[in-house]
């Protein structure tokens, strides 16, 4: 089961205590009306894509272009936030996702053998990329491949753990200057990304917004919740289990009634969150030591294709806020894209969840690789940062 299907899986598993947080019947959250939260994120997009321009341009203040593309992203995370929390699940599952266990189990073999195609041609030295892409392919088969969805089996807790494990090894071992231990006391063991106050209250940042957007985007937290006959004006905090990702995991819910504030915490969603969090997290401090270091004018490739991976992959990793995306424009015809995300047996969900790991571990290691990011060996607050040649 893929990043968004705990929504689905919180409503079958939980019962009548607490259906799914992103399942709403209204078209306003606070009095705003959908069509202006569609607005608001699209602003975001735009102001975003317009502080990326800036950066390209070596004659306009980085500074500007850096302010530019955060607000942005504030203002986009708000207005996909407030989707998510109005948005419309459709009621009546489609005949056509009968054909989901089928395309799932070809993705599968299709992402296994293009990684194992692409690394022969490209990468051959590297047999590690092959790995990843296996566990990857796993990834998308386990709940097509494995009896009753894998759910108790001990594999899926396996692959689950494995996939990080895999990501750190193939960043430890090919990461450049900016994923390396620098010689300073300062930066203690910490890689040379976070070497700096800059970057690390920039990676830090990152991975607090990633965070909030991440657990209203996956439906883990909602402020508007369906309150039931059982659960009204009485407040809870419980104990179950959620299958997502892929396996059951023990799960802490709650409901604060004087909020409202509703929603779910299990190991599952920690162990995504942080995964996924925590390559935002190194890119965005690989962004802040290639400006701190002048690298915005001599490597601005690097930088707007770090901040565009990041970007893109963190939306794109969570089905919620994009159903509700193009719930805005297309209304109830948006069905499909429903339940090609939140179906256990969907590939969508899957593919979504390997391209962002792809995309932004790719994009750690190339930046990682730029001059811009390589700090003085002897101390990094006392000597001038190094320029990219």
């Amino acid at each position: 089961m893929t990043v968004g299907s705990a929504v689905g899986a919180v409503a079958h598993h939980v019962g009548p205590t607490f259906d799914a947080v992103v399942a709403h019947s209204g078209t306003t959250h606070a009095g705003t009306p959908h069509w202006v939260l569609g607005t608001l994120t699209l602003l975001g997009v735009v102001a975003a894509l317009g502080g990326w321009a800036l950066l390209r341009d070596e004659g306009t203040s980085t500074r500007f272009g850096v302010g530019l593309v955060s607000v942005g992203v504030l203002v986009t995370i708000a207005g996909a936030i407030g989707l998510v929390e109005i948005q419309i699940a459709p009621r009546t599952t489609p005949e056509w996702t009968r054909w989901f266990p089928v395309i799932n189990a070809v993705a599968a073999i299709l992402v296994a053998l293009g990684s194992l195609v692409v690394v022969r041609l490209k990468w051959p030295e590297r047999p590690r990329y092959v790995g990843l892409g296996f566990l990857l392919a796993a990834w998308i088969a386990y709940p097509t491949m494995m009896p009753n969805e894998g759910l108790s089996h001990p594999f899926g807790y396996l692959l689950a753990f494995a996939v990080p494990v895999a990501v750190g090894y193939v960043l430890s071992r090919d990461g450049g200057d900016g994923l390396s231990r620098p010689v300073s006391a300062e930066s203690g063991r910490l890689p040379a990304a976070f070497a700096s106050r800059l970057s690390k209250a920039v990676a830090a940042v990152a991975f607090t917004l990633f965070g909030i957007f991440f657990a209203f985007s996956a439906g883990t937290v909602s402020v508007n919740p369906d309150v039931t006959a059982e659960m009204a004006g009485d407040g809870f905090v419980t104990t179950h289990s959620v299958a997502s990702p892929l396996v059951y995991w023990p799960t802490i819910e709650f409901y604060v009634p004087s909020v409202p504030l509703s929603g779910y915490v299990s190991v599952g969603t920690v162990l995504l969150a942080g995964l996924l969090g925590g390559l935002v997290a190194l890119n965005a401090g690989l962004v802040a030591r290639q400006w701190e270091s002048g690298g915005a004018a001599d490597s601005p490739r690097a930088i707007v294709g770090t901040v565009a991976a990041s970007g893109a992959t963190a939306c794109g990793c969570c089905a919620p806020a994009l159903y509700g995306a193009v719930g805005v424009l297309f209304g109830a015809a948006a069905a499909p894209v429903y339940w090609a995300f939140l179906d256990p047996t969907s590939p969508v969900g899957g593919l979504f969840f390997a391209a962002s790991v792809l995309m932004l571990a790719g994009s750690a290691l190339r930046a990682s690789h730029d001059p811009a990011c390589a700090i003085p060996r002897e101390s990094d607050s006392g000597a001038v940062p190094e320029q990219a040649a």
